[in-house]
């Protein structure tokens, strides 16, 4: 396997040939020497920075430094060029004491991915689908991240370990998933209305929906679509694999302000957003015991979990998470059988002990 992956080597850094090629302004890293011992090409910390910056940390020289592990002089010269040579908005925040956006950046200006570009993201996560769990995925994986957060208002990838996420077919991909990815892409990027056939999992047949597409996103190996739903009035989210007769209309249409996909997504135990609906938080309490402990315990399950240990060894541990919905973490639980209990709320406990119920009638 060469260094290089669809216009990005493994490090994050430009084929010298893909500005020239999609007409985005040449610029040059500031050539900063590497403190010894330490390899962080320069592009490669320019991208930390932005992203630590745009998360809203505010980070200064001194916290950057100590976590790219490179000299606060090295990050004032990063600093600098990403404000003069890339025309970020970075200002510092004299209360705050730290660097910040003056206004949203939602693209990355070093690198403009065409449709070609992403269609071959696509197929090239695909295509890595037998590397999953192994060292060489968790690698590509932060390439991966890298290259999408040049299009945060296109296309995303998420990595999760899960033993029961979203599987990919393990003939390949068909021709017409290709198409389709393309011609989403191209009415996101075009801000055009689409509607197309959906069978949702709790319906017999599809249904015609209008949509205006905002975000297409790899979320638990699976291919979902971020749309706004007028006739719902709130963002819905559809697998790619249950759209079919997808039309795209000449109307345009004007993105929802503020809509960050990552937002959207991050209230949810999964690929549920929960959107549209009423949206109180659930804290959730789980115990957990056995292999059931171990593994839940070793992987990042969502953005708000705190695990805390029973037993010293871990044999029994308490998850705790912040959830706006229930409905997977229900599913997640069901999954574990007598491994896991239930703590709190009262209404997930109600919900395990309705499914537990349905499915020994079902058995008896």
């Amino acid at each position: 396997m060469t260094g290089k992956l669809y216009g990005l080597n493994l490090l994050g850094m430009p084929k010298p040939s893909s500005s020239r090629r999609s007409g985005a302004k040449e610029v040059r890293a500031p050539a900063s020497p590497l403190r010894s011992g330490v390899s962080r090409p320069a592009m490669w910390r320019v991208l930390e920075i932005h992203k630590i910056i745009r998360a809203g940390r505010h980070p200064n020289c001194s916290t950057l430094a100590k976590e790219i592990e490179v000299t606060p002089k090295t990050i004032q010269r990063d600093i600098s060029f990403m404000r003069d040579q890339l025309g970020l908005p970075v200002e510092y925040h004299s209360i705050k004491n730290g660097y910040y956006y003056t206004q949203e950046v939602n693209e990355f200006p070093m690198l403009h991915l065409s449709r070609s570009d992403l269609v071959a993201l696509f197929l090239a996560r695909h295509a890595l689908e037998p590397l999953r769990g192994t060292r060489l995925e968790r690698m590509l994986a932060d390439s991966f991240s890298k290259i999408t957060e040049a299009c945060p208002g296109e296309v995303s990838i998420e990595w999760h370990e899960l033993d029961d996420a979203f599987s990919v077919k393990a003939s390949g991909v068909l021709p017409a998933d290709v198409t389709l990815f393309g011609d989403l892409l191209d009415a996101i990027r075009g801000t055009r209305e689409v509607c197309f056939d959906y069978h949702k999992l709790t319906s017999t047949k599809p249904e015609r929906r209008s949509v205006r597409p905002h975000h297409i996103g790899q979320i638990e190996h699976g291919w979902y679509l971020i749309a706004f739903d007028p006739a719902r009035e709130a963002m819905r989210t559809f697998a790619l694999q249950r759209i079919s007769n997808l039309e795209i209309h000449k109307a345009k249409f004007t993105r929802q302000a503020g809509f960050n996909a990552r937002d959207h997504l991050g209230g949810g135990f999964g690929v549920w957003s929960y959107a549209g609906e009423q949206r109180s938080k659930h804290e959730v309490h789980i115990r957990l015991e056995g292999y059931a402990a171990r593994i839940v315990a070793e992987r990042q399950w969502h953005p708000t979990q705190a695990i805390r240990k029973i037993k010293p060894d871990g044999s029994i541990i308490e998850f705790q998470a912040d959830l706006a919905g229930l409905e997977e973490i229900t599913r997640w639980v069901l999954s574990w059988g007598s491994k896991a209990k239930v703590l709190g709320p009262p209404e997930l406990v109600k919900r395990v002990r309705e499914e537990l119920m349905k499915a020994s009638h079902l058995n008896s």
